[in-house]
């Protein structure tokens, strides 16, 4: 033989199961097996291991994450909303870039923040540019009759940038989210 399998005989990794090919089988355990001794002491000394290495501070503790908390690009400044949108009514909101619609996100893990390159082409993110150079957004707050909202209304404001063709220069947006309305 030369050490070559015929190509027949390699096992297709997609697609229909050859004809003659033998099912594979689990064994399921019968009830009422009990543990043995060895696996009792196993299961133990595993915990006294990993017991002790926490002690040890060989692993780190968890860190508890906000829900809003994603990345570098998603520090929201919280209330009260920055000056230069103090003077706003319930729309536009935000500041003083162009509120945008279509910028936010609608479905997934970031719902309700600025479309970056990565989820729609011809946005992009403005990271740490609002806020003293160090939020990526903010909230802001509107007292007031607000569309559906009787007494006010609150925004998540999520800045970035925005273009209508791949030729033409992009131009600064506000993702506008409703966190809060009654």
């Amino acid at each position: 033989m030369n050490g070559r399998i015929p190509v027949e005989d390699v096992v297709p990794l997609r697609g229909p199961v050859p004809r003659g090919t033998p099912r594979a089988r689990r064994r399921i355990p019968k009830a009422g097996r009990r543990a043995t001794r060895r696996s009792v002491l196993g299961g133990v000394a595993a915990a006294g291991f990993g017991l002790g290495m926490t002690v040890l501070g060989v692993f780190p503790a968890a860190r508890e994450v906000p829900a809003d908390e994603f990345d570098e690009y998603y520090e929201i400044k919280p209330l009260p909303c920055p000056s230069y949108a103090a003077g706003h009514d319930c729309s536009p909101g935000c500041g003083p870039s162009r509120v945008c619609a279509s910028c936010c996100r609608t479905s997934g893990g970031r719902r309700g923040y600025h479309h970056s390159s990565v989820s729609k082409p011809n946005h992009k993110l403005r990271p740490d540019m609002c806020h003293g150079g160090w939020a990526d957004g903010w909230l802001w707050k509107f007292k007031g009759k607000c569309g559906p909202c009787p007494e006010y209304r609150t925004y998540r404001c999520h800045d970035g940038w925005r273009r209508s063709g791949p030729d033409s220069p992009y131009y600064r947006t506000i993702c506008r989210w409703t966190v809060a309305c009654e």
